[in-house]
């Protein structure tokens, strides 16, 4: 993935929240007045050429991107990407067991999904989410590119200089995050054998698989849906409300965009809850987490960033489980 430049002209690169856009309608005016230069009269010398103003051009504001269409567009993908991601699947598994026919394939792949198999399912949600990163890019990098002259990357904000500037800082963000949820996990409710925990504990194999799985694909996934369409879509509502002359400024920064906050936070905390028994104390801490990759997006105006924060927090997780079950060796401790 390309990067994109630290900034253009025109575009406000501040720690505000709300700044940072190329959809900002008060980064760019509306009008602007265009001049040209008076050529001297013939008995007059060159040095007298000067610029003459003329009437006002009318410029057209950017469009704003991603906007809530483009989040129900992402959403959309998500079935032909399973589909992909199922396929991709059956093939890694018939090419490494060819023989015995269809019949044999299709009982195969019953038994491992009746089993919970965690390898074959974890195999399943990564072919799943690397179609839905495969055919979003391509889709909305083609659609952004004809409409807007944007290609991917710049539309969801992606801005890896930045997120390579602030690597350390953003990796302490994130371990900072994990330490903070971990403690405050004792002062809520939590279930004792959460259903990711026992997960875990199937194989050695299947929680290293999930470990790697849930530093990479899994906040390089979740950071695009929420942080990259759902976010942006959100406020580019109250932009757009904005750009119509219905709200201010002051609305968009101090009421809109906190709205879109808890707006994005919600789903992102209630999309993990079946995995912490949908007890609401790790919810409401999943939710927080959430509201922290939030800022962290809009501050340094950057998915990767949010992305790097994600991952360092998944990986402090992970890593106090590896120590209370000495490398995964000794996975019947995580049992309740």
């Amino acid at each position: 993935m390309s990067d994109d430049p630290e900034s253009t002209p025109g575009e406000a690169t501040s720690g505000d929240p709300s700044a940072g856009s190329p959809q900002d309608p008060a980064a760019e005016p509306l009008t602007s007045t265009a001049q040209v230069m008076r050529w001297p009269e013939a008995h007059e010398p060159l040095a007298t050429m000067q610029p003459v103003a003329v009437a006002p051009v009318a410029v057209r504001p950017p469009r704003l991107i991603p906007n809530i269409g483009h989040f129900g567009v992402f959403l959309l993908l998500l079935l032909p990407s399973f589909v992909i991601g199922y396929a991709l699947v059956i093939l890694g598994v018939f090419a490494t067991h060819p023989h015995g026919g269809f019949g044999v394939l299709l009982g195969r792949l019953a038994r491992m999904t009746k089993e919970k198999n965690l390898l074959f399912a974890m195999s399943m949600q990564a072919a799943w989410y690397g179609a839905q990163w495969f055919l979003t890019a391509l889709l909305f990098g083609v659609w952004w590119k004809t409409v807007a002259g944007i290609g991917f990357a710049r539309g969801i904000r992606w801005n890896a200089v930045t997120a390579r500037r602030w690597f350390l800082m953003l990796a302490g963000v994130g371990v900072a995050t994990g330490f903070l949820v971990s403690v405050a996990g004792n002062f809520v409710p939590m279930p004792k054998a959460p259903p990711i925990l026992e997960d875990l504990t199937e194989s050695r194999a299947g929680a290293w698989f999930l470990m790697a799985f849930g530093v990479t694909l899994a906040p390089l996934t979740e950071e695009l849906a929420f942080r990259g369409f759902l976010l942006p879509g959100l406020i580019n509502i109250f932009r757009w409300l904005q750009r119509n002359g219905a709200i201010g400024e002051s609305a968009v920064r101090y009421a809109g965009i906190p709205l879109c906050i808890v707006l994005t936070s919600i789903p992102f905390a209630l999309m993990h809850a079946a995995q912490v028994s949908d007890s609401w104390g790790p919810v409401l801490l999943i939710g927080c987490v959430s509201v922290v990759l939030c800022i962290v997006r809009l501050r340094a105006d950057s998915v990767a960033c949010s992305i790097i924060v994600h991952a360092f927090y998944n990986l402090t997780l992970f890593s106090g489980l590896l120590i209370q079950t000495d490398g995964f060796r000794h996975l019947d401790k995580l049992k309740g």
